[in-house]
């Protein structure tokens, strides 16, 4: 990808560029922050650093399929999406399990509900089944792990934690309400309505996972650092 020469106007390519370099970037801070964040912390940093190295590598293979063939599908970024947004769960639990005690089947069923969604996401796409089903499935698990988020007993524990664990988890529950609203709506220009993934739907599906998941992750570093020092 590094070696292969495109325009200023070739936005697409621009795009994955930057995600690429954004992600692997940051995935090292937060694998470095490794380091110095209090051990309690170092699960949920951890999985942070993870989820940003899988997105970087996804990027790094979707880029080098633009490259050869100036065409991009959504079935790519499934691959990056099933690895990369339970994790994301995963590491809002266990920074919620920071501050107190979190039943471990919220884990399991926050986990499972962000694969689900993915996955319904994915069949709609590919006509395994209707694709306005798909979606509504998909935002339903969505709608799902954001109960648990607002109402469940990760919120109760964080309530009555630390003012940087209160405010990173205020935060990182307000980028999954609104950051990963952009998703299905997508999905419904891009499959639903049959508009097909256009470089300016590729452009915004880049710009929105950089978002969710670089500021995510860096949210749980600065929490972690801001309780340390």
């Amino acid at each position: 990808m590094f070696g292969t020469l495109f325009q200023s106007s070739d936005v697409v390519s621009t795009s994955f560029g930057v995600a690429t370099v954004a992600t692997l970037a940051t995935a090292v801070l937060a694998l470095l922050g490794l380091s110095w964040v209090a051990d309690r912390w170092r699960v949920p940093v951890a999985l942070s650093g993870v989820a940003l190295l899988a997105s970087g590598l996804h990027y790094l293979d979707a880029a080098q399929i633009w490259f050869s063939t100036q065409q991009m599908t959504s079935a790519p970024r499934y691959v990056g999406w099933f690895v990369v947004q339970p994790i994301q769960v995963a590491s809002v639990f266990f920074l919620a399990r920071i501050a107190g005690p979190v039943p471990v089947g919220v884990f399991w069923r926050t986990v499972a509900a962000a694969i689900l969604m993915v996955l319904c996401r994915y069949l709609g796409d590919a006509g395994i089944f209707n694709p306005t089903l798909g979606v509504l499935l998909s935002i339903a698990f969505w709608l799902y792990i954001l109960g648990e988020l607002y109402f469940g007993p990760m919120s109760e524990a964080v309530r009555k934690s630390s003012r940087p664990i209160r405010l990173g988890y205020f935060w990182i529950r307000l980028i999954l309400t609104i950051g990963w609203a952009i998703y299905p709506i997508l999905f419904f220009v891009d499959v639903v309505i049959g508009a097909g993934h256009a470089r300016s739907v590729i452009v915004l599906y880049t710009l929105a996972d950089l978002v969710n998941l670089i500021t995510v992750s860096m949210i749980v570093l600065a929490a972690a650092g801001k309780e340390r020092f």
